[in-house]
């Protein structure tokens, strides 16, 4: 049998092959996986002037947090601060799954230690978000852990 040519025979050949495109689309398209930037970001958006007023109560602290990684630990030196409570993360950007959130417990130092074991080779944010005396302070740093 012999197809004949003819302006509907590659007309229909045109749109099963346009049909089948759409589908392998949508099918890849469903197999990616959504990373948002922050699950509960509307919330954030709007106490947005919150955080702002934050960022100025902890401006003159912000050089004083200071990252050093070694070989078993990365070391978080802090600036003699007394958080009524707290918390460090450590935000990594293309992977929330990598993120890191522990409560502000300082030594006797002002220093928090960290294993190695906990990260993965590539760019982290600090956050660090703490409350002294019902007024709060935030902080964030970038953080490249090699």
């Amino acid at each position: 049998m012999k197809i004949k040519w003819n302006w509907g025979t590659k007309l229909t050949l045109f749109i099963l092959l346009f049909m089948g495109f759409i589908f392998a689309l949508v099918y890849l398209t469903t197999q990616n996986s959504i990373i948002l930037v922050e699950k509960d970001y509307y919330p954030k958006g709007i106490n947005f002037q919150t955080r702002i007023d934050e960022r100025s109560n902890a401006h003159s602290l912000k050089d004083s947090f200071e990252l050093i990684q070694d070989e078993e630990f990365v070391v978080l030196n802090l600036p003699e601060i007394y958080p009524d409570t707290g918390t460090v993360v450590f935000y990594r950007y293309n992977d929330n799954l990598l993120d890191l959130t522990i409560p502000i417990d300082p030594d006797t130092s002002w220093t928090m230690r960290f294993p190695v074991s906990h990260f993965k080779k590539g760019k982290y944010l600090l956050k660090v978000h703490w409350f002294e005396k019902e007024k709060g302070y935030y902080v964030e740093k970038p953080f490249f852990f090699e």
